[in-house]
Order: C-alpha cells, then structure tokens, then sequence
C-alpha cells in the first residue's frame, strides 16, 4: 500500500463543530406535517411497498428533503427529521409516512433474510451472547458499527426509562486520528477483519467473511464499522482466519477513538425523530437501556436500509458481505431465502432476525 495520508474535507468532522448548530435538524413546521397527512390521504389505496415519491407529494417539504439528502450523501453524512406526529398515528400509517419520508432518499431494500423491508428494534429478550442472532433484539449496548446499506435510518417510536442515547461518529475523523496517533495500525485496518455472518449465511458462503475497516476506491474514502461481538465469535469456525494480536491492537485503538467526547456526537432520540445515516461515512452506536416495565411503552425504533441510485462507486470486496454492490441499482441488504416475499411486518418477529 501507498504511504497513507489524512483524508479531511466535509465529511471528517469532530463532536465539538456542532456546537450551537442545527442545520443537521430538518424540524418539521406545522404546515409541513399538513402536507404529511395529505400525502398519507393519497396514498392510502397503495400498499405501502408500492408508494414512490410521486404516490406521496409533498410540494413544499421536497425541497427541504432534496438538501438533507444532499447533506447525507456529500456533506456530513447524517441528518435528522423532527416532529413526526407518531403518537397520533396507529401502526400502519407510522410505516406509510416513514416510507414515504424515506423515498426521497433512497430505495429500500431487503434487511434479513426474511425479506423484511422495514425491522423493529426492540428487546424482545434476546441474549446478546447468542452467536446465531444479531444484537438489535436485545437492551445490549451497542458498539460503533456499520449496516450493509448505503444508508440506514431509524425512526423513534418510543425511547427506553434509561439509557439507549445514539451516537454517530465521523469515520473519516476516526481515521485521521488514528493514523495521527499510529500509522501502523491505521494501516493494519486496510486489511480484512475476519467477522461472523451470525447465522445468515448466503448459499455457497462461509458462516464468516473478511472485510477491511478503511477502504479506498476511485479515489473516496470508505468506512466499514465491525461489531466486537462479530469480530470474537467469528474465531469459533475452525477453518476462519486467526485473529493476530497487531489486529486486536488496532480495532481497540479503533473503538477507543469512536468512543472519545472529541469525535462521538450524542444524540438523543425523541419520539418522532427519524436519524438518517451514511454508512459509509459514519459509524453508529447506543448504549444498553433499561425499559419501562410495561410493554406498550418498551424502547421502540424501526428501521429501513436504503440504497443510492447515484451512490459512490464501491470496491469489490463489499461482495463478501453485500448482495449487490453495482451503482445505479438497488444494492446492498440481505439476499431473501427463496421462496420468502418481501414484506413488511407491522410488529416484532421474536425469530425475525432482526
């Protein structure tokens, strides 16, 4: 490899610029939320898999989703909408404006193998040790991390009694700091991780994969955020790379600098909120949570993976873990097991893998 320089520019920001900023917070205005409930009127013939941006207008909200989208894509790689009304909204139209809302940014695509469009995060007791299930089923922390999508949003039914605040990091930041302080194990994570497929396994693959952290491609910067927990059971299967002890060296260092005040933006999420996020740009974390002891008031965020029509272009390797990786289409996600449909389930799966 070349020797490795700072990458910088707009996207490679630290905690501190937001300071007395909100140009980040697409707040919606009561006029705004109008147009929301009359888009929901005209669409409400269609299933909600078929509604386009044309089947739901908002003619003055478009433009201000046509900046955040920008922002998220060549900016700083992340924004937020505020003030959805989803406590007046039953569970169905929940989903039909946060699809709607999401078609002017993406395209969405299949998140497990369920072919499940849309994915509730919740704790549903799952054990975060279970090697076969992934982590957003459970009131886990969360480390910085990455999802297989060109970009992730979450919107916030309800937040937990404790804990559960998001944080968002640059990931150009991350590296540029890490390559201040060591070089070398910057360098070390432009090779692949071993990680684990956790139970996804597509036909012909390996329960495991390799994926770098830090990438380069026709000139951009890609970031790929390894969970820890993915990292460490992927040493179960005999026949996957061993773990070397320069690696373990530099994905602490890795994880110490996502976690530092100077870099992690916190976040807390408000009912109504949506978080829309560039996965190649920013890794993404929570803490553990503690819930209310009643169901109906449990932690609850529901997610969608979209893809970008006019994405940057991605290096092959993304094939060991992506579907898809050819710009233009719908790429990313998961590959739904045959004979699966993609739909969109209304409440959590217990056995969703979520």
């Amino acid at each position: 490899m070349t020797e490795l320089t700072a990458i910088g520019g707009p996207s490679a920001w630290h905690s501190g610029d937001f300071d007395g900023r909100d140009d980040w917070m697409l707040e919606l205005t009561d006029a705004e939320r109008a147009e929301i409930d009359e888009a929901i009127r005209l669409s409400r013939s269609l299933d909600i898999q078929a509604i386009s941006r044309v089947d739901f207008p908002l003619p003055g909200l478009s433009a201000r989703l046509a900046q955040l989208r920008t922002r998220i894509k060549d900016g700083a790689a992340f924004g937020y909408v505020r003030g959805i009304p989803v406590e007046r909204y039953d569970r169905e139209t929940q989903l039909r404006v946060y699809w709607g809302l999401s078609r002017y940014i993406g395209d969405p695509i299949p998140q497990n193998r369920n072919g499940h469009m849309m994915g509730h995060v919740i704790d549903v007791g799952d054990r975060p040790d279970n090697v076969d299930r992934r982590l957003t089923q459970s009131n886990a922390e969360l480390a910085f991390h990455s999802d297989s999508c060109d970009v992730v949003g979450l919107l916030c039914v309800r937040t937990a009694m404790r804990g559960g605040t998001s944080a968002i990091v640059s990931a150009i930041a991350v590296h540029d700091e890490m390559l201040r302080r060591d070089p070398e194990l910057c360098a070390t994570l432009y090779e692949p991780v071993v990680l684990d497929r956790r139970g996804e396994v597509p036909p012909g693959k390996a329960p495991w994969f390799e994926m770098p952290v830090f990438t380069r491609h026709n000139g951009q910067f890609n970031g790929y955020g390894p969970l820890p927990q993915y990292i460490e059971s992927s040493q179960r299967f005999a026949d996957a790379p061993r773990l070397t002890e320069r690696q373990r060296a530099a994905i602490d260092l890795f994880y110490a600098i996502c976690a530092d005040d100077r870099f992690c933006l916190r976040i807390p999420f408000k009912p109504g909120d949506i978080q829309f996020l560039q996965n190649h740009l920013i890794f993404h974390s929570r803490t553990a949570f503690e819930d209310w002891p009643e169901s109906a008031r449990k932690r609850h965020l529901i997610r969608i993976w979209l893809s970008l029509p006019d994405g940057r272009e991605l290096p092959s390797i993304f094939l060991n873990k992506w579907t898809n990786i050819t710009r233009g289409t719908k790429r990313g996600g998961a590959i739904v097991t045959e004979g699966k449909t993609p739909m969109i389930p209304f409440e959590p799966e217990i056995r969703a893998f979520a």
